[in-house]
Formats: structure tokens, C-alpha cells, sequence
């Protein structure tokens, strides 16, 4: 009575002298698949399961049943951050549908998704020591952090900095909050500073003596202005200004000298800093409007 109750079952609740595994090793495949989809059925987090039921479709020969289960567990791998299982995975199910083209697909994505993590920790890292390196008394929470990092995770400073590179820039950088219409540099004033913009937006203005000030362009997130300035010694071309509440991460001469010192490619973060360009751009502005009001 008792082995009645608690012995092996089938797929249909019925008591069964066989297991799983035995049905696979008699190559009863019908038997197995029925046995294990009523498993992943009852639960579908069951990874362990799904790839058990893969590997029998493979085996019966079914590749298009086994290439969704495996499909599945790979998804369900990335989701949960686990991308080497991911792409492993994936790999595996490249060599099994050698002419299934969305799999390159799938093992990008898991790797994009492994380097962006990879990216966000040294992010949060150089965050973490920038402010114990300057005593702020304010320290940023987790979910603050976590936000300024999603802010700028889509940025071009971030795609083109590795992250060593990415926790260098931030480690050595003080980050600060622009209050409306706060002056962050005056035109024509050699303080060599360069700011990264983390939320916010900043206003590049030239006053030609009307007093009538005319915007020249504007800064949003992930822009950088001040390279000029800080990396080629020039003059402030223009006044910059918030327009509303902002948060700027501020590279100086001496945080720049700590950002280089012992770096392995300095040529590469410096690139990356005047990649745009941007207050060239604003030198170009002036030239021209001062020019035609001359």
C-alpha cells in the first residue's frame, strides 16, 4: 500500500516502476517527454527540468522542440544576470542548428549585457571611492547611485571607456549639484575644469553686451564640456549655466594627473573625453557672431 502511494509516477499520476532516467536509458522517448513536460508544466522555473526535456527532444529527434527549450533556459539565464551560463548555452545550441541565425543574435546580446555589468561595477566602484576619497558628507545611496548610473549607462562616454578606464573617470571626479541658473564657468576664464553631466541640462551663452545673453546650444545627459579648457589649456569660450537642477561630475587638473598616473592607456581616456568636442563647437559660435557684430 504504502509503495502505492509514494512510488514512482508517471506522466499521467499513475505508479510507475521506471524513472525518468530509466525511460531515457530504454530510449523510451515518448514516455519521457510526456514525464518531464507535465514536470515543466507543473513548474515552469524548473531550468533543470527544460534542459533535461532539450536533451530528450534531441534525442528523439525532435531539434525544432529542443532549440525552444534550450532557447528558453539561455533567455532565463540572461535574465537573471547569469550571462557565462547564457552564452555557454548558447553556444552549445549554435554548434546543434549550425543554420539557425538568430542564435549570433542571442550570444551578443548575453555578452553586451555581461560587459554592461561588468561597466555598472567599476562604475559604481570609482563612484564609491571618489566620495571617501573626498570626505563628502552626503554620501549617495545605493538606489541613488544605481540611478546616476542608469542615467549615463547609454551614453557614448560609457561606450567608448572600459570600465577601468569608466572607474578611473569617476574615482577621481567630484560630483557636484547645479542649482537654477547657477554659473558653472565664466567666458574667457582659464579655470581648467571639465564636467561630465549626469542629469540636468547646462546652457552655453554669449553676452554681447545687450543684455540680451544668446543661447549657443545646450547639454543634456552624458555630455562633456570643458576639454578645452582642462586638456588644452584654452580659455572658456562661452558662459555656461544650469537651467534647472543639475548633477555634473567635475574632473580637475589634479583629479586628471590621478586619472592618468599608472594608467595603462592614457591616450584612450583622454580621447574619449574630447571625443565630441563640444566647446569647439561653442568657439566656433562665438567667432562667428562676434564677427558679424563687429
Amino acid at each position: 500500500m504504502l509503495k502505492k502511494l509514494f512510488g514512482k509516477r508517471d506522466a499521467a499520476g499513475e505508479p510507475s516502476k521506471y524513472t525518468t532516467e530509466d525511460l531515457i536509458v530504454l530510449e523510451r522517448w515518448d514516455e519521457a517527454i510526456a514525464v518531464l513536460e507535465a514536470r515543466v508544466q507543473s513548474n515552469p522555473n524548473d531550468l533543470h527540468a527544460h534542459l533535461k526535456l532539450a536533451e530528450v527532444y534531441t534525442s528523439a529527434e525532435r531539434p525544432q522542440k529542443a532549440l525552444e527549450r534550450y532557447l528558453f533556459v539561455a533567455e532565463s539565464y540572461t535574465d537573471d544576470g547569469f550571462y557565462d551560463k547564457a552564452i555557454a548555452l548558447l553556444s552549445k545550441i549554435a554548434r546543434l542548428a549550425p543554420g539557425d541565425s538568430t542564435i549570433a543574435g542571442h550570444i551578443r546580446n548575453a555578452q553586451q549585457l555581461k560587459d554592461l555589468e561588468h561597466l555598472r561595477t567599476l562604475a559604481l566602484e570609482g563612484l564609491r571611492e571618489s566620495q571617501e576619497r573626498r570626505r563628502q558628507d552626503s554620501r549617495l545611496s545605493l538606489t541613488e547611485s544605481q540611478r546616476l548610473w542608469q542615467a549615463l549607462s547609454s551614453t557614448e562616454v560609457v561606450r567608448k571607456l572600459p570600465g577601468e578606464q569608466l572607474r578611473r573617470l569617476f574615482a577621481h571626479s567630484w560630483l557636484l549639484e547645479a542649482e537654477t541658473g547657477e554659473v558653472l564657468a565664466e567666458r574667457d576664464s582659464r579655470q581648467e575644469v571639465l564636467y561630465l553631466l549626469a542629469s540636468g541640462e547646462v546652457e552655453a551663452l554669449l553676452d554681447l553686451g545687450d543684455g540680451r545673453p544668446i543661447q549657443l546650444r545646450s547639454f543634456g545627459t552624458g555630455d562633456i564640456f570643458g576639454d578645452r579648457a582642462l586638456l588644452e589649456h584654452q580659455p572658456w569660450p562661452a558662459t555656461y549655466r544650469a537651467c534647472g537642477p543639475s548633477r555634473l561630475f567635475r574632473l580637475d587638473a589634479e583629479g586628471l594627473a590621478e586619472a592618468l598616473q599608472g594608467n595603462p592607456d592614457p591616450r584612450q581616456f583622454l580621447d574619449a573625453l574630447r571625443s565630441r568636442r563640444h566647446d569647439h563647437d561653442v568657439a566656433a559660435a562665438v567667432r562667428k557672431l562676434v564677427t558679424s557684430s563687429a
